[in-house]
């Protein structure tokens, strides 16, 4: 007697991989460098690491031809101060959630031309030192 087959009894060699992961940055290091010498020139980057190969100029800051790969470190720990330093920068048109707190919603008092202290919207500094100044 024969049993039927199965798509499951393949032996665990022929299966594809079911989730291909990626490569870290190191791996892809040392995949494209080809002299093995811990030196990767912008040949070697181009058939093997392209992101590095763009950026070349970027991560080789000292013109040496090659990087390594403290200086790919360096550059990744470059531009992640960079993309931290462009979301620290507040810009007062970016929308924001309807309970988050900033300055605009704070009530301040200044003087009318009539000497009625009103309450009005927040006032910059500036603002309320030109407001007290007047007579």
């Amino acid at each position: 007697m024969t049993l039927p087959a199965f798509a499951d009894d393949t032996p665990a060699q022929d299966k594809p991989a079911a989730h291909h992961a990626r490569m870290t940055w190191e791996e892809r290091f040392t995949q494209a460098n080809l002299a093995h010498d811990g030196h990767l020139t912008l040949e070697e980057a181009k058939h093997g690491y392209h992101a590095i190969a763009r950026h070349f100029g970027d991560v080789d800051v000292d013109g040496k031809g090659y990087v390594t790969e403290n200086d790919i470190r360096a550059w990744h720990a470059s531009q992640k101060t960079a993309r931290e330093h462009l979301k620290a920068a507040e810009d007062p048109l970016r929308p924001r959630n309807a309970f988050q707190q900033h300055a605009f919603t704070k009530q301040q008092t200044f003087k009318t031309s009539a000497d009625q202290i009103v309450p009005g919207p927040a006032a910059s500094p500036r603002q309320m030192e030109a407001a007290s100044d007047k007579p």
